[in-house]
């Protein structure tokens, strides 16, 4: 009687573990970065995800280094936010740091720091930035086709072979009893 539930319940999972592989459908996960441009008094980021669409109307939140709000806004439609440099002598500091969040609303979160004494351009953890390059973190599922593969294989293995395992149990303690 176990055998035969074993048998259909596995079956049964083997469905529902093919029913995507025969009808793909395109991944959502992905990791978010941006891109800047500088000209001269005015820094232009574009912030956008590693699958290349625009971080559209997200939230942009540049503070002080003492924790004052400097300036909020949103993104445009493309996803770019530019920040004037022409008013900062008006501040303290002439030359402030600024540091720069930019939350969409659905989890992801690009933090950057614009320091203008820094020849690298103001990004933190970056050598030198260029305009035509993404800069970021990728999403921790943005594999190569092959990883992902590998990744679904090791998975379907390790749920089948718990289910091998139980299945071993239960027939031991059936039989004990």
């Amino acid at each position: 009687m176990a055998r035969i539930a074993f048998s259909r319940l596995s079956v049964l999972m083997a469905l529902l573990f093919a029913g995507p592989l025969v009808a793909p459908a395109p991944a959502n996960a992905h990791g978010a970065g941006w891109q800047v441009e500088d000209t001269g008094n005015t820094k232009t980021y574009r912030f956008g995800y590693t699958d290349g669409s625009p971080m559209a109307f997200a939230e942009v939140v540049v503070t002080t280094k003492d924790g004052k709000v400097w300036q909020k806004a949103r993104t445009d439609r493309v996803g770019q936010f530019s920040i004037g440099l022409g008013n900062l002598p008006a501040l303290k500091d002439p030359k402030p740091d600024l540091d720069i969040k930019v939350a969409d609303g659905m989890g992801h979160v690009v933090q950057l720091t614009y320091q203008p004494n820094s020849a690298a351009g103001g990004q933190q953890g970056s050598a030198t930035p260029s305009p035509t390059t993404m800069q970021g973190t990728p999403a921790l599922l943005d594999l190569p086709i092959w990883a992902s593969i590998l990744f679904g294989c090791s998975l379907l293995l390790n749920l089948f072979g718990g289910l091998l395992i139980w299945q071993r149990r239960q027939m031991a303690r059936k039989a004990s009893n």
